[in-house]
């Protein structure tokens, strides 16, 4: 039995293992800005309505100091516009429910704070990455009870790029390690990589975050920090610090520069998203309200025909789901797919209506010694490109005993088209046919006259040769 589960939550933040000392992690945010008093200067100065806010200080139990924005006070008609855009722009919401203590004029702070203002398009690109995930994010924090600020660790992280991977082997939305996805309930296997799967990395990552914020006795920022450079390495910090009867507050630990780095960001830019208005910076507004929802299915499912039968395009279904590292969902699990909302209900339907064994157009192959994907192809009546787009594969390079997915020949074989002219059927997208016909998306709306490929009907005919009409 198919359910749909329109989790409006999911995606816990896969932390990053413990790494040694001279380990190189790189994350996919900005790079570090140099120091000096360049970089410790505003890029804006402050306005009056900004020099309004109160900074509070209160000494930490090291003897540091821990600062907290107090906001100064405004009309109940301020109150009121501001409550309205928040309801419509999720990232005012989420920047009204951040809470976590930052000194606004830590030169590391600053630094970072003037290199997002510097580089608008930075968050311009990243916004409309994190459209599809944000609300889910935030949906997941807040019913564990988790500081706001952590739905921005995926911009330090990755850009919100799921399919990220760094040269230290971090990959994913959360740059997660294999070894600490696996600690926390990753699943990996030749069809599948948890890591890159937004859910269920996001709910690793945030148990991660749940551990780490116990080791260090409910501080966040040590455990941030840990998230970034591993537990062992704040701990040694920490411990050292002792010793020399130094404060043992995140600022005044010895890190490695990208640590010093990495909550400097984080903060900065949740100090931006407070004052958008006081920084002049425009982030792309967000719908407040999921924009993605979740298909559970049981059993291997040819993910291209159910993006198909549901109406959808392959590439956004596969955009969506990087998990699975190739066409189809792994034969011994089931799975949970995104689906863009408006999609959500025409892919469960047309997943429930599919027999199982009618939820696959392919077959299993396993490499034998001699074989070439060009053999392979003649031998079981498809395509080299088609064996190579089925299974993920860069190249034309296979190994013996690998597992491959083969198309039907049924699949491959050009679809009834009379005279070059196809008739759309329920079900059909225009990237499918286009792949179907090996023509080109573009081709099919201007030999057609399509305005865009959301115009498309069943019962059309459709010109799919160029010699056609």
């Amino acid at each position: 039995m198919r359910r749909l589960c329109i989790l409006s939550s999911a995606l816990l933040l896969a932390g990053c293992q413990a790494m040694p000392a001279d380990s190189a992690r790189h994350p996919y945010g900005h790079q570090e800005t140099g120091g000096g008093q360049a970089a410790h200067s505003q890029l804006y100065p402050k306005s009056a309505a900004y020099s309004s806010l109160r900074v509070q200080s209160k000494p930490a139990a090291d003897g540091g100091r821990v600062y907290r924005n107090v906001p100064h006070s405004s009309s109940n008609r301020q109150h009121r516009q501001q409550a309205e855009a928040r309801q419509q722009n999720l990232w005012l919401e989420l920047a009204g429910q951040m809470q976590l203590d930052m000194p606004l004029d830590h030169p590391r702070v600053v630094a970072q704070r003037n290199w997002y203002l510097k580089h608008p398009a930075y968050m311009r690109s990243v916004s409309e990455r994190a459209r599809p995930f944000l609300y889910l994010i935030k949906e997941e924090i807040e019913k564990r009870n988790m500081p706001m600020e952590l739905v921005l660790l995926p911009v330090v992280e990755s850009t919100f790029d799921p399919k990220a991977y760094s040269r230290g082997h971090a990959a994913g939305l959360w740059q997660m390690l294999q070894g600490t996805g696996k600690n926390f309930g990753l699943h990996y296997d030749s069809w599948y990589d948890g890591r890159y799967d937004v859910m269920a990395s996001t709910r690793a990552a945030l148990d991660y975050l749940e551990y780490l914020h116990g080791f260090f006795d409910g501080d966040w920022l040590h455990a941030l920090a840990a998230y970034n450079s591993g537990e062992g390495r704040v701990q040694q910090a920490i411990k050292a610090n002792r010793r020399q009867g130094k404060p043992t507050d995140y600022w005044s630990l010895s890190l490695p520069k990208e640590t010093q780095n990495y909550l400097p960001k984080l903060l900065a830019l949740a100090d931006i998203l407070k004052h958008q208005n006081h920084y002049g910076m425009d982030v792309p507004a967000v719908p407040n309200r999921p924009q993605v929802t979740v298909v559970e299915v049981e059993g291997q499912v040819d993910l291209n025909m159910a993006a198909d039968l549901a109406g959808m395009n392959r590439n956004q279904l596969k955009q969506l789901n990087p998990g699975f590292k190739k066409a189809a969902t792994s034969p011994a699990r089931n799975a949970e797919i995104l689906v863009p909302v408006s999609h959500a209900q025409g892919f469960e339907l047309a997943m429930a209506d599919r027999p199982q064994q009618e939820r696959r157009e392919f077959q299993r192959y396993q490499v034998r010694g001699g074989d070439s994907l060009g053999v392979i192809a003649r031998r079981h009546g498809t395509s080299i490109e088609a064996i190579r787009q089925a299974n993920n594969l860069s190249g034309n390079t296979i190994r013996v005993g690998q597992t491959l997915m083969l198309p039907s020949a049924a699949r491959v074989a050009s679809p009834s088209a009379s005279d070059g002219v196809y008739l759309v059927k329920a079900g059909d997208s225009l990237s499918a046919i286009a792949s179907r016909f090996s023509v080109s998306i573009t081709d099919l709306l201007r030999w057609n006259r399509l305005p865009d490929q959301d115009s498309l009907r069943a019962g059309q005919r459709l010109i799919v040769s160029v010699n056609s009409g």
